[in-house]
């Protein structure tokens, strides 16, 4: 079993705690997949993911029981489908995304990433005809999640590939009115991503990792507030340096659990174990979310003033606290502001007291990106590209990583309420102020130059 006694020393603590894994997440290299033959490369795929991912979900079961720990989510992620798919069209890559969505109902998974593609320095063909058949893919499938990384400090932006993005979005979108454009949701916008982050939706495997790799995430927001709700009952007017404290201890045991059943269930599969990554996204346990640790901080409503201090005390203790604990922590400890996911946030947009404009100022100050944000059905092309250019240049001029997931809902309008399955709440259609007004400044494309 591969734990010493203190690391189970310290588990036997926390069961008590309310502390789940979030994921497991399997990496497959599929580089030596491509081939000539869209039946042969289906094929090749399909027999790698099921071959290598076969006793996932039955290890992740029984390391759980185990240790008592629950995991919320078993994924997959796979080499980035762009480098394996030269030569083919559009239609071609809708039948790899399904064999990617048959290969992950075969092994019980709940997501399989990797249908993604690098164009921070230039779009080549192939990333092209992948961006093209976006809205078939993730209309037609319910398990493939997308990525396409647009940006680096490094390398700047590329804003042809953005403005493209405007158009495909809205129609992944409308190819799935039915369901209140839900494939929108399943579409990753990144920049900064250098290695491949595996714990964000649709990421891919990154490169310099091996055949077989298993990352893990923990869900701390639950026990950092039971943290600090423990100090608060102590001290009412603790001062923010010791709840910071608090939140960096916190996130150092919960990381340390999530080592342990990370490398238990590894080590089971053969394969390598890779990342722990912390993420404070929200569950369905009541007030388990970063609105209500702003809250127990003193922040009564997100967006309020000081929001952004607050989310970058939360987010330096959780690095602080992961750092600490594992020489194995992830590089994408971020904080998710996830609408549609955060019971606290859904009910501050339908009262009103959450706009839009304070969203895109808590994850430019703190948080990693727009999450699931609903939008008009009608915002135009122009103005969805450029809501995603503002987030990704705001990342890479402070040198971060940062995720967009943003759904213009066809046929809704601002104030209108939305809900989709699979998501924990209903949300309102958020206005976007300045709509209709930066269509010059994204019709002339081009890039950001690098951040220097």
């Amino acid at each position: 079993m591969a734990h010493n006694d203190s690391f189970f020393s310290a588990l036997q603590q926390l069961r008590q705690l309310p502390l789940d894994v979030r994921t497991v997440t399997l990496g497959i290299n599929v580089s030596d997949c491509h081939d000539r033959g869209l039946h042969q490369l289906c094929e090749s795929l399909y027999q790698r993911i099921i071959t290598k991912a076969e006793n996932l979900t039955r290890i992740c079961g029984e390391v759980s029981s185990l240790f008592g720990v629950p995991i919320m989510q078993r994924r997959i992620v796979v080499t980035p489908i762009d480098r394996i798919s030269h030569g083919y069209s559009a239609g071609d890559l809708v039948n790899v995304a399904k064999t990617l969505e048959g290969a992950a109902a075969q092994v019980r998974v709940d997501r399989i990433g990797g249908f993604a593609a690098d164009v921070q320095h230039g779009m080549s063909t192939t990333a092209k005809e992948l961006i093209h058949s976006l809205p078939a893919a993730l209309s037609q499938t319910v398990r493939v999640r997308a990525a396409v990384h647009v940006g680096t400090t490094e390398s700047g932006v590329n804003m042809d590939a953005i403005a493209l993005l405007g158009r495909i979005l809205k129609e992944t979108a409308e190819a799935d009115a039915l369901r209140n454009g839900d494939a929108a949701a399943k579409l990753v916008i990144l920049a900064n991503n250098a290695t491949g982050h595996p714990h964000l939706t649709g990421a891919c495997l990154g490169d310099g990792w091996g055949d077989l790799v298993v990352h893990v995430g923990i869900g701390a927001a639950s026990i950092i507030r039971h943290a600090l709700v423990e100090r608060l009952a102590e001290d009412p007017k603790a001062p923010l340096h010791e709840l910071a404290a608090e939140i960096q201890t916190a996130v150092f045991q919960s990381t340390r659990t999530a080592e342990l059943v990370g490398r238990e269930v590894a080590t089971r599969l053969e394969a390598e174990f890779g990342s722990v990554d912390v993420s404070l996204a929200p569950t369905r346990r009541p007030d388990d979310s970063v609105a209500a640790l702003l809250g127990l901080l003193g922040i009564q409503q997100v967006g309020a003033p000081g929001t952004a201090t607050a989310l970058t005390l939360i987010l330096n203790a959780v690095r602080a606290g992961s750092a600490f604990a594992s020489c194995a922590a992830g590089g994408y400890s971020r904080i998710m502001l996830s609408v549609l996911e955060d019971a606290t946030l859904a009910a501050a947009t339908k009262s009103k007291e959450l706009t839009f404009d304070q969203l895109c100022m808590a994850a430019n100050a703190g948080a990693g990106g727009l999450d699931l944000v609903s939008l008009p059905g009608d915002t135009d092309v122009a103005t969805l590209a450029a809501i995603i250019s503002d987030q990704v240049s705001f990342a890479v001029l402070n040198r971060r990583p940062v995720a967009i997931r943003i759904i213009p809902v066809p046929g809704k309008q601002a104030g209108d309420l939305v809900t989709y399955s699979g998501m924990m709440n209903d949300a309102v259609i958020l206005p976007v102020r300045g709509s209709g007004l930066s269509q010059t400044f994204i019709e002339r494309g081009g890039r950001l130059p690098a951040v220097r």
